[in-house]
């Protein structure tokens, strides 16, 4: 939720039905609520509402792997896309800004992603598990509730950042700039409500567009900006021009139930909240506990040193978007098997999490041995002391692709009190190790407060599943093979003596031979990669 930038159980009550209940439990850019209807009382399961049988449900049928897999393939590409917009206009953006500026703009960027998933409270992404899991009752006055409590929220945080910033003594571009972004924050609110059903009907393709096109307007305005040596204040604006158009596009292909206007039902809007309030809690924490080490070191620390961690934490930011996007495409059939079918959940879950510590890892790799490049490219030879910086959160990413797999998974079945616990240790850590390590090593320190949280909550994610089904642990053998293939692809590239975009194109390729010889590369890799027919998941 990162925009963790910016990014998902009536599951239970069937389980039990099924025999496979467990003992009672963030996901990121992740967020979601139930439908409006009563809680059942424990032990009671509501009964969910079935599609009508002369309609096949893709959710039921083997169809679901497969576009789960072209779902993540196309958000992936269009991830990949983007990210090459956003890092150029960066190296764009950075020179232009400056050291100072460059803080200033992450430090609102941040203030302001913090509002904007906080705005969501869960709610998103558990509508989506809803339409999924076949909770439905008036879905389109759901959505205008959901949008309407979206908004309340995040006018009242965006106001609560303002005073932030002045009572902290941030420049007036800063304050005012708050405002600015915080506009263009409220119109990504609302076409992020206006998706849902978009993506509860495995449309991905139009879900991927959309988000392609707004990361790379934005991109492009960036650059014109520079190139037209705009000062500050303009740069908060970029998201406005951009996502209006997109949210009137999304309206009109998400058909009738996308097509929202706001409603404040407070009757409606306490039962909603009420029966998600410990996956919300959740949600904010952990938005909270991954941007605050950048507002930390505004405070605790000079300005250079805000610049140097804000360079790295933009960097790190463009790869925790990765996770998200390709886990999202799962959590509809993640959230069907976790209902009706205990051993299929079990191996998708298990295939899911094996998936995203191989990549994971593999990306932590790379931008860690290519930081001096990465760096270099991007902010320029004056901003060298953020190497480091980055070579230190690279290793969060471990964490990060580990905790978007897990946090589905706990959320399909229902375990959100163990989300909320998990996400308050985090920022326990964070925000405690920051205190300590910010004012000894400055951004160095607030890295490995960050680092230091983001696997301590991958840590108890892992944990509150195995004490919730044992089945659904990774294996510590699995665990061991990755690490010794980290191990061995970074010993082997850094012993080379040759430039830093080397040193990580070889260690991934000595990473992947070294779990290809392990045999620790799931079939449904390989399968993709030789175009062999898909196991079911």
């Amino acid at each position: 939720m990162h925009a963790k930038g910016g990014n998902p159980a009536a599951v239970e009550g069937n389980a039990r039905r099924l025999g496979a209940r467990t003992a009672a439990r963030s996901g990121g850019s992740i967020s979601y609520a139930r439908m409006v209807s009563a809680p059942p009382a424990d032990g009671d399961p509501a009964t969910p509402s079935r599609p009508d049988p002369a309609e096949p449900d893709i959710l039921d049928s083997t169809a679901a792997g497969r576009a789960v897999i072209r779902g993540g393939v196309l958000r992936a590409g269009g991830y990949g896309l983007s990210m090459l917009a956003t890092v150029g206009s960066g190296a764009v953006v950075i020179r232009h800004l400056g050291l100072i500026d460059t803080g200033h703009f992450t430090t609102v960027t941040a203030l302001v992603t913090i509002v904007a998933t906080v705005s969501d409270l869960g709610l998103t992404g558990f509508a989506v598990r809803e339409y999924a899991a076949g909770h439905s009752t008036d879905r389109q006055q759901f959505l205008r509730n959901l949008l309407g409590i979206r908004l309340a929220i995040a006018s009242t945080g965006l106001a609560a950042a303002v005073l932030f910033g002045l009572l902290v003594g941030y420049p007036a571009v800063m304050v005012l700039g708050t405002v600015v972004a915080g506009a263009g924050m409220m119109a990504f609110v609302a076409q992020d409500a206006c998706a849902i059903p978009l993506q509860a009907g495995l449309r991905f393709g139009w879900v991927a567009t959309f988000q392609l096109v707004i990361q790379v307007g934005v991109a492009i305005e960036a650059v014109l900006l520079a190139v037209a040596g705009a000062g500050l204040l303009p740069f908060f604006a970029l998201q406005v021009p951009v996502v209006i158009p997109v949210l009137i596009a999304t309206m009109v292909v998400g058909g009738r139930d996308a097509r929202l206007r706001p409603a404040f039902a407070l009757h409606e809007w306490r039962q909603m909240v009420g029966r998600i309030l410990p996956y919300s809690a959740a949600v904010v924490l952990a938005v909270v506990y991954f941007q605050i080490a950048q507002v930390m070191v505004s405070v605790l620390s000079s300005s250079a040193q805000t610049g140097y961690f804000g360079v790295a934490f933009r960097m790190l930011l463009a790869f925790t978007t990765l996770p998200p996007l390709l886990v999202s495409t799962a959590l509809p059939v993640l959230a069907r098997a976790a209902r009706d079918d205990a051993e299929r959940f079990e191996y998708a879950s298990r295939r899911l999490v094996e998936t995203m510590l191989i990549v994971g890892a593999g990306v932590a790799l790379a931008l860690s041995l290519g930081a001096s490049f990465a760096v270099r490219l991007i902010a320029g030879a004056g901003f060298g002391h953020a190497i480091a910086v980055l070579q230190i959160l690279a290793f969060a990413l471990l964490g990060t692709f580990v905790i978007s797999a897990r946090g589905y998974a706990l959320l399909s079945l229902d375990r959100l009190r163990a989300m909320m616990i998990s996400n308050a240790v985090a920022l326990g850590v964070v925000v405690v190790g920051g205190v300590v390590l910010i004012n000894a090593y400055a951004a160095n320190g607030a890295a490995i407060a960050m680092l230091a949280a983001e696997l301590t909550l991958a840590l108890c994610y892992e944990l509150s599943l195995r004490r919730a089904r044992g089945d659904l642990g990774m294996g510590l053998g699995f665990i061991l093979r990755v690490a010794v293939a980290m191990a061995i692809a970074a010993g082997a590239a850094t012993a080379v003596d040759v430039s830093s975009l080397a040193d990580a194109a070889l260690g991934v390729v000595i990473y992947i031979a070294a779990l290809a010889a392990f045999g620790s590369i799931p079939a449904e890799i390989r399968a993709a990669i030789f175009r062999h027919h898909d196991p079911a998941p």
